[in-house]
């Protein structure tokens, strides 16, 4: 079972087919402390996403230009640094992730990375080159990720609390 508190603070609840109502009813009873708090969250950044006003097309475009500047250089900073070798480097404007590792050694960011702190986007480089060497988020992952940047959880932890800001910022195309 999962629940899931969506930008327009609907909750959405998923189980297995033929659960029993009941059961699903004690699930979000025992969330709804965690329920609240996503709902606050979600509350949170729509109003500072309002206040740093809608990322247009053309803003998209300038941002993309600077991250295929800035993202190159500090991808190849820490993988020099750390002895990392890797593919090709793709930019894109993604809807709900801030980089990823392909196994054939690609490395995809989000444009959007060059928005937010300097750290912010190398804790992010950090950890999907960390993936060349281990392709999962196990502990030895997360002891090379701090060892190459021993800032990682703070980082990771303004990641996680201000990312989605920046996500609805971004126009949708109707």
């Amino acid at each position: 079972m999962s629940i899931h508190v969506a930008d327009d603070k609907k909750v959405i609840v998923k189980v297995p087919l033929g659960t029993p109502n009941f059961v699903a009813e004690n699930f979000i009873r025992e969330k709804k402390d965690w329920i609240i708090k996503q709902m606050s969250k979600v509350e949170r950044q729509t109003v500072l996403a309002d206040s740093m006003g809608p990322l247009t097309e053309e803003d998209i475009k300038q941002i993309k230009k600077k991250a295929k500047k800035v993202i190159p250089e500090r991808v190849e900073h820490y993988a020099k640094l750390a002895g990392i070798s890797y593919k090709r480097i793709f930019i894109r404007l993604q809807k709900s992730r801030w980089g990823s590792c392909s196994l054939d050694g690609n490395l995809n960011f989000n444009c959007l990375l060059v928005l937010m702190p300097p750290e912010v986007l190398d804790s992010v480089v950090v950890h999907e080159l960390c993936h060349r060497r281990h392709m999962n988020h196990s502990r030895d992952f997360y002891d090379e990720v701090l060892r190459i940047f021993p800032d990682y959880k703070r980082c990771s932890k303004w990641l996680k609390q201000n990312g989605g800001v920046y996500f609805k910022r971004v126009v949708k195309e109707e």
